[in-house]
């Protein structure tokens, strides 16, 4: 079961998301010494969302994976779309929850007027599953770090 999660439950399962977190930052997100603490305040103000998917058990509720979305506004078109900014599994994940998961997501998005869901990946059994459910996956991330491609233009001209 996929649930978001409330700013009081995000402070007091803190350790438990920022672990996820620190596995699975996408790849636009820079060094930084306060960039655990700026995600956790962006989520405590609602400006990113947390969700936890959970099993109940006997012995209570164990997290199965974390997910972090934002809902980015795009100006020119106009268009919203939510990004998937990282999904943590803690364990194998059975293809029920990810279906589940995923229809909470799609509801969610819906909701609020997205057009598309957008996500980064390089895990090859991700890929394969969002091909499985229609997603579009053709595209290549590309990213220069600023300060090194810098430096690399100014050695070339020397």
């Amino acid at each position: 079961m996929l649930t978001k999660l409330l700013p009081d439950q995000i402070s007091k399962f803190w350790d438990i998301i920022q672990y996820s977190i620190s596995q699975s930052l996408p790849p636009i997100v820079g060094e930084h010494p306060n960039k655990m603490n700026n995600i956790l305040m962006s989520a405590l103000e609602g400006s990113i969302d947390v969700w936890a998917s959970y099993n109940r058990g006997s012995d209570g509720n164990k997290f199965e994976g974390i997910v972090l979305t934002e809902i980015l506004y795009d100006r020119p078109s106009r268009t919203r779309n939510l990004l998937i900014y990282c999904l943590y599994g803690y364990e194998k994940i059975d293809k029920q929850s990810w279906e589940d998961g995923f229809k909470t997501i799609l509801k969610y998005a819906s909701g609020n007027k997205c057009n598309q869901i957008v996500a980064y990946t390089d895990v090859p059994m991700l890929i394969e599953l969002v091909k499985r459910l229609g997603a579009e996956v053709r595209y290549t991330f590309i990213s220069f770090d600023v300060e090194k491609s810098l430096n690399d233009l100014i050695n070339l001209e020397n």
